[in-house]
């Protein structure tokens, strides 16, 4: 044979060895299970800087690794504000994502419409998979009726921001941890003036303090938990809805927003931990408040009840109509429980994780106080005992009309001059006949 035939023929094999080695490459490939995951990109929480597709892309990682069998896939490109309308548009269609991302708004409806497969059947068997190790309150955000649907992935609880700055300037100290309303009002009152002598009241006590925060702090709630009757009479519920109208009274009719705050011009203004951690260090700070230090604090307690606060979490949960269910499982656990990948959430978004051990550790107390100004690191007991004692929404299909309902009918109440015991009453029976539909 010639030298040239002899280099086409080697040149074909090595041709044909490449060709054959692509095709068994491709069809390891493709014969692989693949699980689809729905998430999205930026923070649910309207704050910026949030990178999460980091943390899913290093639960991916270390999921197909253990699972050499599997491919995790997902969209990308779909926001916090359209992930909702996406993922209704896949369960219609019927091709829900595996595991996926489920936002508290809709938690009830994909409960509701069977959506979401209950997670009892796992938690009962998987002896590694403890719910005590989550905080209780966002173990109960993806509870409904006593089943688990859905396991917290990232939290945000409220805390009571303080401008020090004014405080300091109207001589008034900083609260104390167990403050309470009497405190609250009482520095709301002494910073509430008029510090130019122009006539009007240009110094606040605070904004943004609802009658719901008032009613938790107060021990109660609007509605039982199985959503088939109101409290509005309970007398703690009042009281919390006078103790607002008391504060909005010290402002002489003048509606304080969230921009008085903002110019540094009122002491107290609830707001959620992703605040905190988006609006704490350089440069966000100085693009949203430049001119005063401030710092949180717990919620003021009621005398019926403790300084406690809401809570949103964000959960996943797996598609009522998976065909890997344990596949599925293990991820799910992977990216709630693991807790390298738990503490990704302090470094890729603005949230708090809702594991126990995660949110007290060293290291994740000193990611927090990095490129914090000075005295302001914040108190990391503070952010566990606030989780600790959180409260969150209950669970039952017409809790958004019936809660939509009073906020309107109490938001007016608080800046009229109507009986509050008058107005709860009726209150209580217009919100009733919504609950029992």
């Amino acid at each position: 044979m010639s030298k040239l035939k002899k280099d086409r023929a080697a040149l074909l094999l090595t041709i044909l060895f490449f060709l054959w080695a692509g095709i068994l490459l491709f069809l390891q490939f493709q014969e692989k299970d693949v699980l689809t995951i729905g998430i999205f990109y930026g923070s649910n929480w309207d704050v910026p800087g949030t990178e999460q597709y980091d943390v899913f892309d290093a639960a991916i990682e270390r999921f197909e690794k253990t699972h050499p069998g599997v491919r995790v896939d997902y969209v990308e490109g779909i926001t916090a504000e359209d992930y909702s309308q996406w993922l209704s548009g896949e369960i219609l269609k019927g091709t829900a994502p595996d595991v996926f991302l489920v936002l508290e708004e809709d938690f009830d409806s994909l409960v509701s419409t069977g959506a979401l497969k209950s997670l009892d059947w796992k938690l009962e068997r998987d002896k590694e998979a403890e719910l005590s190790v989550f905080y209780d309150a966002a173990v109960q955000a993806g509870k409904y009726k006593n089943e688990q649907y859905a396991l917290p992935f990232e939290c945000n609880p409220t805390l009571m921001f303080v401008n020090k700055t004014l405080l300091k300037k109207e001589g008034i100290r900083l609260p104390e941890k167990n403050w309470t309303w009497e405190d609250f009002y009482d520095i709301c009152k002494k910073a509430t003036k008029d510090s130019d002598g122009d006539g009007k009241i240009d110094s606040f006590g605070c904004c943004d303090y609802t009658w719901l925060q008032a009613a938790n702090a107060n021990g109660i709630q609007p509605f039982d938990t199985g959503g088939t009757q109101s409290h509005f009479t309970d007398s703690r519920f009042m009281d919390a809805v006078t103790f607002v109208r008391q504060l909005e009274d010290l402002n002489e009719n003048y509606r304080v927003t969230s921009e008085d705050f903002d110019l540094g011009h009122v002491v107290f203004r609830p707001l959620t931990f992703s605040d905190y951690r988006t609006y704490m260090p350089y440069p966000w700070r100085i693009k949203k408040y430049s001119d005063f230090e401030w710092n949180c604090v717990q919620m003021p307690a009621g005398p019926s009840g403790r300084n406690v606060s809401g809570m949103e979490t964000l959960m996943a949960g797996i598609s009522a109509r998976t065909k890997k269910e344990e596949a599925a499982w293990d991820f799910l656990k992977l990216l709630t429980m693991d807790e390298s990948i738990q503490k990704m959430i302090y470094e890729h978004t603005s949230g708090a994780s809702p594991l126990q051990a995660v949110t007290t550790s060293e290291e994740v107390l000193n990611l927090l106080n990095k490129d914090t100004p000075g005295g302001s690191d914040i108190d990391l007991s503070l952010l566990d005992k606030t989780m600790k004692t959180a409260v969150i929404p209950a669970h039952f299909t017409n809790y958004k009309e019936a809660v939509e309902k009073a906020d309107s009918e109490i938001k007016s109440l608080v800046f009229s001059g109507d009986d509050i015991s008058t107005a709860m009453f009726r209150l209580k029976k217009e919100v009733d006949e919504i609950l029992r539909r």
